[in-house]
């Protein structure tokens, strides 16, 4: 049925093929940078973590492609216990000077990530206040403790590794 259905789709449906292959041409890297177009200041990207895929490394490609240099415009930091006025300050900083800030394994602190909500609550408020070259990128084992409204402001991406 689903192979009948797939080819009823790809014949009958104008560009019936575009529907059926979507992205599965594409690069995870491809991919990753239609979800940084489409993110802005209030909307993360959110990888979903499987084993043996790091999506820091094609974060980083592509600030080498945008001449984002790390250290300088693009921050990444692993959460874990103590890091969480890192953190905040980084966020804050990212936000007023147009940074990208890349926060990995977020669901090590569950009980930070309300407060983490509640700065993406403000930072939407303000519409436009802060710089809007701001990126934020999260990464998180699959968890029941993330908040719903991070997942729901958010581009959720996953990749599997080779």
């Amino acid at each position: 049925m689903t192979v009948a259905l797939s080819n009823f789709i790809r014949q009958a449906l104008p560009f019936g093929d575009a529907y059926m292959d979507m992205d599965s041409k594409n690069t995870f890297t491809d991919i990753l940078e239609k979800a940084i177009e489409d993110s802005d200041p209030n909307t993360p990207v959110f990888f979903i973590l499987s084993p043996g895929a790091d999506p820091v490394k094609e974060v980083e490609k592509i600030c080498k492609k945008q001449k984002i240099e790390p250290g300088k415009g693009f921050f990444s930091m692993a959460l874990g216990q103590g890091m969480d006025e890192i953190a905040k300050r980084r966020i804050e900083e990212g936000n007023k000077e147009g940074h990208w800030i890349m926060l990995e394994n977020i669901h090590l602190m569950p009980t930070w990530l309300l407060e983490l909500e509640k700065i993406l609550d403000a930072y939407q408020a303000e519409a436009g206040a802060g710089n809007q070259n701001f990126k934020l990128f999260l990464s998180a084992d699959p968890s029941p403790n993330i908040p719903i409204g991070i997942l729901d402001r958010s581009i959720k991406l996953t990749n599997e590794p080779p």
